[in-house]
């Protein structure tokens, strides 16, 4: 089990996300609404603060959204359908949303499929527009193109019409695909913001300018939860980080046990057994032979263990399902390596007691009673 969780922490690592995340800064703004209405001031509002970022020294780009990836943003999960012909479906489907800049897309490099991003003009009446993921378009077109169409938002009746097509992203777990719709920034926001800019270099090392560029526009607004998109990375797989480090430490107590165990039980055994070893030698046997004995007796225990607690986790395989990615639980590649590595450490603690066992000189042993 332990190499299962081993394997998932490593498919985790290697599971692609959607965007790229290094050189990314990421942190919050919440201008309060009294001040900055949400559907008024408030964009604008980042509209400038998106250009102030900009101009900085070691930065490459500036975007606005409710929800980063992986982040603890507004990630807000409503039902949507597609009214209309064509559809796959029209059942509603619970989709994430998100509120992005224009320049969002382009500062996470999330790629384009399709049609085009979001501008300047995209506010009032023309905001009625948005941008939907590929899972979000195959959910509802299949492989018709949705450049055009409508999508619903149920809970408000708003619909909106689809102008282009963008990435897969990872948002809330690395092993969950997050099929997603986003809006406009220019037409209305959230009072909570995160901002994210790219950098050239450490983006930890613009931290002061970004502040500094905040309290130009506005000193009453601080910035919170400052940190790395990489950081937000980690965070998330943190758990099965240590759900693999946690079954490891005891699986390898555990074979360290055995191991001790088996060396302990055939040590006592052949110290009990000297006279008859040495009567077996005096008797023409070899010492080769001796230690064959010894070595298969401690085997023969050890084998039957292995088979019993491979057959146990094969057993009990489903249970590991919720805690597994990209790894069948009853992957067979891993019970094979797990048991010869079980077989190899039961056959050192054989081999021990076994050479020892074969070293027995005869006359001493019959001497010794």
């Amino acid at each position: 089990m332990a190499r299962l969780l081993g394997r998932t922490l490593l498919q985790l690592q290697r599971e692609p996300i959607g965007f790229t995340p290094d050189r990314l800064l990421t942190f919050q703004v919440s201008p309060p609404p009294s001040k900055y209405p949400l559907d008024s001031k408030a964009p604008l509002f980042y509209t400038s603060l998106i250009d102030a970022l900009r101009v900085l020294p070691g930065v490459n780009g500036a975007a606005v959204s409710s929800g980063l990836p992986f982040g603890n943003g507004n990630y807000t999960q409503t039902p949507m359908l597609a009214p209309g012909g064509g559809t796959v479906t029209d059942a509603p489907f619970p989709i994430d949303w998100r509120i992005v800049s224009q320049d969002f897309f382009t500062v996470m490099k999330i790629p384009v499929i399709r049609g085009r991003l979001f501008t300047d003009t995209d506010r009032g009446d023309a905001g009625n527009v948005t941008i939907v993921s590929q899972a979000t378009a195959r959910r509802f077109w299949g492989d018709a193109d949705p450049i055009g169409r409508i999508i619903r938002r149920v809970a408000d009746q708003r619909d909106s019409t689809v102008i282009g097509v963008v990435g897969d992203v990872r948002n809330l777990a690395l092993n969950q695909e997050s099929p997603a719709v986003y809006y406009p920034s220019v037409a209305r926001v959230w009072p909570r913001m995160d901002m994210v800019v790219r950098t050239e270099g450490e983006p930890t090392a613009i931290v002061a300018n970004v502040r500094q560029a905040v309290r130009a526009l506005d000193a009453d607004i601080p910035i919170s939860n400052v940190r790395t998109e990489e950081a937000w990375i980690s965070a998330n797989a943190a758990q099965p980080r240590l759900n693999a480090v946690l079954l490891g430490l005891f699986s390898s107590v555990a074979l360290l046990i055995a191991a001790v165990g088996v060396y302990g039980i055939l040590a006592y055994s052949v110290n009990q057994r000297t006279r008859e070893i040495g009567l077996r030698m005096a008797l023409g046997a070899s010492r080769g032979g001796v230690l064959r004995l010894i070595v298969r007796e401690g085997m023969t225990v050890g084998l039957a263990g292995i088979a019993i607690g491979v057959a146990g986790a094969f057993l009990l395989g489903r249970t590991m399902s919720s805690l597994v990615f990209g790894v069948r639980v009853h992957d067979p590649a891993t019970f094979t390596v797990v048991t010869m590595v079980l077989t190899a450490v039961a056959l050192a603690a054989c081999m021990l007691p076994a050479a020892r066992a074969s070293r027995v000189d005869p006359q001493e042993a019959l001497r010794g009673e």
